[in-house]
């Protein structure tokens, strides 16, 4: 895989904001995501295996791995805008590939495109054990939209 560009942030406290966007959605911490690799365009997620996360087979489900892979599209997003402004989810296509069966999922989102208004972003998802990381088990590509926060 080859490694992302290089980008410089436009927030020089990115790892700040970053931090304090992935302790803000709620769902994240329902699911046990544990905040990676932080980079300017790049974000890890690790998730550890719960039952609860899983399909009756044991592996992750897929509305989890959809779920953690937009998530980190849109943390890695936000390792990119301005001071004062906020990123959202406005689109993302999954493939799941293969059964999603490890004890660790990492979801690593990085940044093709920064923009103004939109940031695409793509997502490789797999299990990581002790033989390192297997091939992706879900890639996603998405457009997260650059907005002002909401005030309240």
């Amino acid at each position: 895989m080859s490694s992302p560009p290089s980008f410089q942030p436009a927030n020089p406290d990115f790892r700040d904001f970053v931090t304090g966007y992935v302790a803000a959605q709620g769902y994240l911490s329902l699911i046990g995501v544990e905040l990676g690799r932080l980079e300017p365009g790049l974000v890890e997620y690790l998730v550890p295996y719960r039952a609860d996360l899983g399909q009756h087979t044991g592996v992750f489900h897929g509305g989890v791995i959809g779920s953690v892979a937009e998530g980190v599209m849109g943390a890695a997003a936000a390792t990119l805008v301005a001071a004062g402004r906020d990123v959202v989810g406005a689109s993302y296509t999954l493939n799941l590939l293969s059964p999603a069966a490890g004890a660790l999922l990492v979801a690593r989102g990085t940044v093709i495109k920064p923009g103004r208004r939109l940031v695409v972003c793509r997502a490789d998802v797999f299990i990581a054990d002790d033989g390192g990381e297997r091939p992706p088990c879900a890639i996603a590509q998405g457009a997260m939209a650059v907005v002002e926060p909401r005030g309240g």
